[in-house]
């Protein structure tokens, strides 16, 4: 609550207290606003002073307006001083009995003026502590007694008395569980803020029209000025004021966005460290594993041990070799080299490419390698057909080494704007709980095919990057015992209707 700085309070250590001395001061504006206003309306019909203080009903509601405004300014003057605790309360709650006791003749006090003893008893459970309308209750009814005995000398009116007693119990009821309630939520908000302050991440919190209504020490010391552009911030991660920031957006119902604010700059600094020296760490062990490869060749044409010994280096050889291009792969793809080229190619001759080169393979497990090409599927597309032929190599690899008995089948399928690789095989299957984890780099879909076969956990993760370069989509259906389906979806270029 935002009060002019005439309302100002000072801080006391009692939350209620403060708030009751708000709201005492609000009240007492207004009365003095009421004041002011009595006073210039009895000065606008023109009369002379001299003639309004003759006039008997004019003279005393200028002085009781003039009594009103200074009296309630001692007051709210009385309410900013921090010691005074609730006296104020107590003398304004006084000061309206003194009032409705001066404003009618006795007689209409006790009769149809019994309504405004009320206020004295309302006003005291709203600007003082719940039990006090007892109290002021209490007043009222030895007023009334003292006016209907000693002045009137008529009997007391007990109905009065027992309502004001009862206005009184359900004020004090109404106002302990209203507290109890402020109280309580006041002490959630303290738990949520103490919470919010000792989170490492920064929270920030938008309204509806983007703007900040909360945000969490963390987030200041991240953001600082920042946090008037965070609007304009995606997911994902940004770099501001030095730092590489880390955004996660969510809605929140009746409150707005909340942003969570992430410092990754060291992580960041680690993964490009790590990702230039697996790249140049990488290209030394090409080249030299080049090397090898090419002595075992030379020493093959020796004699029948050397070129036994000489296909088991090659083999050895070659399959690090494959390790090696997929960590350089990886380390391009992570550092944002990896650029996709789009030139005509055959379909038909990568698929069987690669067919060729796996078939080997196949054959010495007896399993049938069998493919597929959709007749309506151009013959010369546009792509990268050194990439499809790495994703087709991944794929159906994965497929031969995971696959004891049975088949595997890829077949390329043609739909009105897509086409689509789709690698099916019976093998040992994906547990559905491993799925989510083969696309993420040095992940495996089972701990009994990571001690069976050897590789880096990379093939897959490379599918996919790939896969989203070329503007695609990968999906994957897996039953364990019964096999797995990959299938790749991507934007059909027809090659042949080109320049």
């Amino acid at each position: 609550m935002r009060l002019p700085k005439l309302l100002g309070l000072p801080d006391t250590f009692d939350p209620d207290d403060r708030r009751r001395r708000q709201l005492l001061n609000i009240i007492l504006a207004l009365f003095i606003a009421a004041g002011f206003a009595s006073i210039l309306a009895t000065f606008s019909y023109g009369d002379p002073l001299m003639e309004i203080l003759r006039d008997r009903d004019g003279f005393r509601i200028l002085l009781s307006s003039i009594s009103v405004v200074v009296l309630f300014s001692l007051l709210l003057l009385l309410n900013r001083w921090e010691r005074a605790g609730t006296l104020a309360g107590w003398l304004f709650v006084l000061s309206l009995i003194a009032i409705t006791y001066v404003s009618d003749i006795p007689g209409e006090l006790v009769g149809s003026g019994l309504i405004l003893w009320t206020l004295p008893i309302l006003a005291g459970g709203i600007v003082l502590p719940p039990h006090a309308v007892f109290v002021a209750a209490s007043l009222v009814s030895a007023i009334n007694l003292y006016i209907s005995i000693a002045v009137l000398h008529e009997s007391s009116n007990p109905y009065a008395i027992a309502i004001y007693f009862a206005l009184a119990a359900l004020t004090w009821l109404g106002m302990s569980i209203a507290n109890g309630a402020i109280r309580a939520a006041r002490m959630e908000a303290q738990k949520v803020a103490a919470i919010l302050d000792g989170v490492a991440d920064g929270v920030v919190v938008l309204n509806d029209a983007d703007q900040v209504v909360l945000a969490n020490p963390a987030a200041l010391s991240l953001m600082g000025s920042g946090l008037n552009e965070l609007a304009s911030q995606g997911r994902g991660q940004q770099e501001l004021r030095g730092r590489v920031l880390a955004f996660e957006w969510s809605d929140v119902k009746d409150v707005g966005r909340v942003a969570i604010v992430r410092d990754v700059s060291r992580q960041v600094e680690v993964e490009r460290a790590r990702d230039a020296i697996l790249g140049v760490v990488s290209h030394g062990m090409r080249t030299s594993l080049a090397a090898i490869t090419g002595f075992a060749e030379v020493i093959a044409l020796r004699n029948d041990m050397a070129t036994q010994m000489a296909e088991r280096i090659n083999v050895n050889a070659q399959r690090l070799t494959y390790m090696v291009n997929d960590l350089l792969d990886h380390a391009q793809m992570q550092s944002g080299k990896l650029k996709m080229r789009m030139e005509p190619f055959s379909p038909a001759s990568a698929l069987l490419l690669v067919r060729n080169l796996l078939s080997g393979l196949a054959e010495q497990k007896s399993l049938k390698l069998k493919t597929e090409i959709d007749p309506a599927l151009p013959n010369i597309m546009l792509g990268d057909n050194g990439r499809i032929q790495q994703i087709l190599v991944n794929l159906m690899g994965n497929a031969v080494k995971f696959t004891d008995y049975g088949e595997v089948c890829v077949s390329f399928r043609s739909l009105e704007t897509e086409w689509q690789m789709v690698v099916r095989d019976t093998g040992m299957g994906i547990p559905a709980e491993r799925l989510p984890d083969i696309f993420e780099p040095f992940r495996r879909g089972s701990d009994y095919a990571t001690r069976r076969h050897q590789g880096a956990g990379l093939g897959l993760p490379i599918v996919r990057k790939l896969v989203t370069l070329m503007e695609g989509t990968i999906e994957v259906q897996s039953t364990v015992g019964q096999g797995s389906v990959f299938t790749i979806t991507l934007p059909l270029r027809n090659g042949s209707k080109q320049g």
